[in-house]
Protein backbone atom coordinates (compact mmCIF):
# COMPACT_ATOMS: atom_id res chain seq x y z
CA UNK A 1 0.00 0.00 0.00
CA UNK A 2 2.74 2.64 0.69
CA UNK A 3 6.98 1.99 -0.29
CA UNK A 4 9.63 4.14 0.47
CA UNK A 5 12.55 3.25 -1.14
CA UNK A 6 16.01 4.93 -0.69
CA UNK A 7 14.40 8.36 1.00
CA UNK A 8 16.97 11.19 1.52
CA UNK A 9 16.12 14.72 2.84
CA UNK A 10 17.42 17.57 3.63
CA UNK A 11 16.91 20.28 5.62
CA UNK A 12 18.07 23.76 4.86
CA UNK A 13 19.77 22.93 1.78
CA UNK A 14 23.47 21.40 3.93
CA UNK A 15 21.58 19.06 7.05
CA UNK A 16 20.99 15.53 5.79
CA UNK A 17 18.73 14.23 8.43
CA UNK A 18 17.30 10.98 6.24
CA UNK A 19 20.05 8.91 4.89
CA UNK A 20 18.20 6.38 2.35
CA UNK A 21 15.39 4.95 4.03
CA UNK A 22 13.05 1.95 3.03
CA UNK A 23 9.93 0.75 4.37
CA UNK A 24 6.79 -0.89 3.52
CA UNK A 25 3.25 -0.78 5.25
CA UNK A 26 1.14 -3.66 3.63
CA UNK A 27 -2.96 -2.79 3.21
CA UNK A 28 -4.59 -3.37 6.31
CA UNK A 29 -1.71 -3.71 8.44
CA UNK A 30 -0.36 -1.84 11.55
CA UNK A 31 3.21 -0.79 11.33
CA UNK A 32 5.32 0.25 13.91
CA UNK A 33 8.77 3.16 13.60
CA UNK A 34 10.57 3.00 16.80
CA UNK A 35 13.66 5.31 17.59
CA UNK A 36 15.26 7.50 20.07
CA UNK A 37 14.51 11.22 19.73
CA UNK A 38 16.51 12.36 16.63
CA UNK A 39 16.42 9.72 14.53
CA UNK A 40 14.35 10.78 11.86
CA UNK A 41 10.49 9.27 12.53
CA UNK A 42 8.64 12.49 12.46
CA UNK A 43 10.76 13.73 9.22
CA UNK A 44 9.45 10.72 7.79
CA UNK A 45 5.91 11.54 8.46
CA UNK A 46 6.69 15.22 6.83
CA UNK A 47 7.76 13.12 4.11
CA UNK A 48 4.33 11.29 4.27
CA UNK A 49 2.48 14.31 4.01
CA UNK A 50 3.67 16.99 2.02
CA UNK A 51 5.16 19.08 5.00
CA UNK A 52 8.57 19.24 4.54
CA UNK A 53 8.74 22.33 2.71
CA UNK A 54 7.15 24.23 5.93
CA UNK A 55 10.28 23.26 7.70
CA UNK A 56 12.44 24.05 4.78
CA UNK A 57 13.53 20.36 3.82
CA UNK A 58 12.73 18.33 0.53
CA UNK A 59 13.35 15.16 -0.34
CA UNK A 60 16.38 15.03 -2.80
CA UNK A 61 16.47 11.29 -3.27
CA UNK A 62 14.40 8.26 -3.43
CA UNK A 63 10.38 7.90 -3.84
CA UNK A 64 7.40 7.16 -1.95
CA UNK A 65 4.89 5.06 -3.46
CA UNK A 66 1.62 5.15 -2.51
CA UNK A 67 -0.93 2.66 -4.11
CA UNK A 68 1.57 2.66 -6.85
CA UNK A 69 1.81 6.39 -7.28
CA UNK A 70 5.07 8.62 -6.25
CA UNK A 71 3.52 11.40 -3.97
CA UNK A 72 6.92 12.71 -3.16
CA UNK A 73 6.31 15.74 -5.19
CA UNK A 74 2.97 15.99 -3.96
CA UNK A 75 1.21 19.17 -2.17
CA UNK A 76 -0.19 18.25 1.17
CA UNK A 77 -3.49 18.84 0.62
CA UNK A 78 -3.26 15.95 -2.32
CA UNK A 79 -1.93 14.12 -0.23
CA UNK A 80 -4.88 14.14 2.16
CA UNK A 81 -7.36 13.78 -0.72
CA UNK A 82 -5.64 10.46 -1.34
CA UNK A 83 -6.27 9.03 1.73
CA UNK A 84 -3.64 9.77 4.30
CA UNK A 85 -4.15 11.64 7.33
CA UNK A 86 -2.30 12.41 10.27
CA UNK A 87 -2.38 12.80 14.46
CA UNK A 88 0.78 14.93 15.26
CA UNK A 89 2.82 14.89 18.05
CA UNK A 90 1.28 16.60 21.29
CA UNK A 91 -2.28 15.81 19.14
CA UNK A 92 -2.02 19.48 18.14
CA UNK A 93 -5.80 20.03 18.14
CA UNK A 94 -7.42 23.44 17.73
CA UNK A 95 -7.71 24.76 21.78
CA UNK A 96 -9.91 28.13 20.96
CA UNK A 97 -12.20 25.79 18.80
CA UNK A 98 -15.03 23.67 19.80
CA UNK A 99 -14.92 20.03 20.07
CA UNK A 100 -17.63 19.69 17.07
CA UNK A 101 -15.52 22.83 15.43
CA UNK A 102 -12.72 20.61 15.29
CA UNK A 103 -14.01 17.34 14.05
CA UNK A 104 -15.90 19.60 11.27
CA UNK A 105 -12.19 21.12 10.37
CA UNK A 106 -10.80 17.33 9.82
CA UNK A 107 -14.03 16.96 7.19
CA UNK A 108 -12.74 19.57 5.13
CA UNK A 109 -14.09 19.14 1.17
CA UNK A 110 -16.62 16.43 2.50
CA UNK A 111 -19.96 16.93 1.83
CA UNK A 112 -21.62 18.05 5.38
CA UNK A 113 -24.29 15.94 5.52
CA UNK A 114 -22.10 12.99 5.28
CA UNK A 115 -19.51 14.91 8.04
CA UNK A 116 -22.72 15.42 10.18
CA UNK A 117 -23.49 11.50 9.90
CA UNK A 118 -19.79 10.32 10.80
CA UNK A 119 -19.45 13.23 13.59
CA UNK A 120 -22.44 11.29 15.62
CA UNK A 121 -20.42 7.97 15.14
CA UNK A 122 -17.75 9.64 17.20
CA UNK A 123 -20.20 10.86 19.29
CA UNK A 124 -21.33 7.25 20.23
CA UNK A 125 -17.95 6.44 20.23
CA UNK A 126 -16.19 9.08 22.51
CA UNK A 127 -18.87 10.05 24.78
CA UNK A 128 -17.29 12.05 26.35
CA UNK A 129 -16.86 14.60 22.67
CA UNK A 130 -20.49 13.67 22.47
CA UNK A 131 -20.91 15.11 25.85
CA UNK A 132 -18.77 17.99 25.38
CA UNK A 133 -19.10 19.07 21.88
CA UNK A 134 -19.88 22.84 22.05
CA UNK A 135 -16.96 23.19 24.73
CA UNK A 136 -13.53 24.58 23.54
CA UNK A 137 -11.41 21.49 23.51
CA UNK A 138 -8.27 23.09 25.09
CA UNK A 139 -10.34 22.33 28.12
CA UNK A 140 -10.27 18.79 27.53
CA UNK A 141 -7.67 16.20 29.12
CA UNK A 142 -4.32 15.13 27.37
CA UNK A 143 -6.07 11.86 26.88
CA UNK A 144 -9.57 13.73 25.71
CA UNK A 145 -7.32 15.62 23.61
CA UNK A 146 -5.56 12.64 22.02
CA UNK A 147 -8.94 10.86 21.44
CA UNK A 148 -10.25 14.04 20.05
CA UNK A 149 -7.16 14.46 17.56
CA UNK A 150 -7.78 10.72 16.17
CA UNK A 151 -11.18 11.59 15.78
CA UNK A 152 -10.68 14.66 13.40
CA UNK A 153 -8.22 12.65 11.68
CA UNK A 154 -10.43 9.91 10.96
CA UNK A 155 -13.11 12.24 9.45
CA UNK A 156 -10.64 13.09 6.45
CA UNK A 157 -12.09 8.81 5.94
CA UNK A 158 -8.38 8.03 5.43
CA UNK A 159 -6.67 4.93 3.91
CA UNK A 160 -3.96 4.97 5.49
CA UNK A 161 -2.88 6.78 9.13
CA UNK A 162 -0.02 8.30 10.50
CA UNK A 163 0.31 8.49 14.46
CA UNK A 164 3.02 10.51 15.62
CA UNK A 165 3.55 9.55 19.41
CA UNK A 166 0.21 9.03 20.35
CA UNK A 167 1.00 7.87 24.24
CA UNK A 168 3.12 11.18 24.83
CA UNK A 169 2.11 12.49 28.32
CA UNK A 170 -0.70 10.22 28.86
CA UNK A 171 -1.66 8.06 31.84
CA UNK A 172 -0.98 4.59 31.63
CA UNK A 173 -4.82 3.79 31.83
CA UNK A 174 -5.57 6.27 29.05
CA UNK A 175 -2.38 5.06 27.02
CA UNK A 176 -4.14 1.72 27.11
CA UNK A 177 -7.37 3.02 25.67
CA UNK A 178 -5.59 4.58 23.23
CA UNK A 179 -3.99 1.28 21.92
CA UNK A 180 -7.96 -0.53 21.90
CA UNK A 181 -8.83 2.41 19.87
CA UNK A 182 -5.89 2.18 17.54
CA UNK A 183 -6.85 -1.58 17.05
CA UNK A 184 -10.48 -0.79 16.57
CA UNK A 185 -9.76 1.91 14.01
CA UNK A 186 -7.30 -1.21 12.02
CA UNK A 187 -10.17 -3.85 12.45
CA UNK A 188 -12.30 -1.16 10.54
CA UNK A 189 -9.67 -1.50 7.42
CA UNK A 190 -7.66 1.61 7.94
CA UNK A 191 -3.94 1.00 7.81
CA UNK A 192 -1.87 2.53 10.88
CA UNK A 193 1.99 3.96 10.35
CA UNK A 194 2.42 3.94 14.12
CA UNK A 195 5.57 6.22 15.33
CA UNK A 196 6.05 5.86 19.19
CA UNK A 197 8.95 5.74 21.43
CA UNK A 198 6.73 3.27 23.99
CA UNK A 199 8.49 -0.09 22.43
CA UNK A 200 5.97 -1.89 24.76
CA UNK A 201 3.07 -0.75 23.33
CA UNK A 202 3.59 -0.02 19.93
CA UNK A 203 5.57 -3.89 19.22
CA UNK A 204 1.90 -5.18 20.97
CA UNK A 205 0.09 -3.28 18.32
CA UNK A 206 1.86 -3.79 14.97
CA UNK A 207 2.25 -6.36 12.60
CA UNK A 208 5.77 -5.65 12.01
CA UNK A 209 8.48 -3.39 12.68
CA UNK A 210 11.28 -0.85 11.98
CA UNK A 211 14.19 0.94 13.93
CA UNK A 212 15.58 4.14 13.13
CA UNK A 213 19.15 5.36 13.85
CA UNK A 214 20.61 8.61 12.56
CA UNK A 215 18.12 8.98 9.64
CA UNK A 216 18.73 5.13 9.17
CA UNK A 217 16.92 1.93 9.33
CA UNK A 218 18.69 -0.01 11.22
CA UNK A 219 16.97 -3.04 12.29
CA UNK A 220 13.38 -4.39 10.98
CA UNK A 221 10.96 -7.67 11.41
CA UNK A 222 7.96 -8.73 12.92
CA UNK A 223 6.71 -7.61 15.71
CA UNK A 224 7.86 -10.93 17.62
CA UNK A 225 11.40 -11.25 16.37
CA UNK A 226 11.99 -7.68 17.61
CA UNK A 227 10.62 -8.51 21.23
CA UNK A 228 12.83 -11.81 20.91
CA UNK A 229 15.68 -9.63 20.13
CA UNK A 230 18.22 -8.82 23.05
CA UNK A 231 19.08 -5.87 22.62
CA UNK A 232 15.91 -4.43 21.64
CA UNK A 233 14.79 -5.62 24.74
CA UNK A 234 17.63 -3.81 26.43
CA UNK A 235 17.30 -0.56 25.08
CA UNK A 236 13.22 -0.54 24.50
CA UNK A 237 11.89 -2.74 26.65
CA UNK A 238 14.15 -2.40 29.84
CA UNK A 239 15.12 -5.70 30.15
CA UNK A 240 18.42 -5.55 31.77
CA UNK A 241 20.85 -2.72 32.40
CA UNK A 242 24.12 -3.02 30.94
CA UNK A 243 23.48 -0.95 27.76
CA UNK A 244 23.02 2.67 28.54
CA UNK A 245 22.04 4.17 25.27
CA UNK A 246 21.50 2.79 21.87
CA UNK A 247 24.60 3.75 20.44
CA UNK A 248 26.32 0.82 23.18
CA UNK A 249 23.47 -1.49 22.00
CA UNK A 250 24.73 -1.12 18.22
CA UNK A 251 28.74 -1.18 19.58
CA UNK A 252 27.20 -4.34 21.54
CA UNK A 253 26.08 -5.85 18.38
CA UNK A 254 29.17 -5.57 16.49
CA UNK A 255 31.20 -6.87 18.95
CA UNK A 256 28.94 -10.16 19.08
CA UNK A 257 29.31 -9.98 15.26
CA UNK A 258 32.76 -9.88 14.72
CA UNK A 259 33.36 -12.50 17.44
CA UNK A 260 31.25 -14.86 15.36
Amino acid sequence: MLELSGVEVVYHSVVLVLKGISLNVPQGSIVALLGPNGAGKTTTLRALTGLLDIHEGRITKGQILWQGQNIASQKAESIVASGIAQVMEGRRIFPELSVEENLFAGASGRPKKDALSDMEKFYARFAILGQRRKQMAGYLSGGEQQMLAIARALMAKPKLLLLDEPSLGLAPKIVAQVGELIQEVNKEGVSILLVEQNASLALDLASYAYVMESGKIVLDGSSQELKDDKDVQEFYLGVGTKQSSYRDVKLYRRRKRWLS
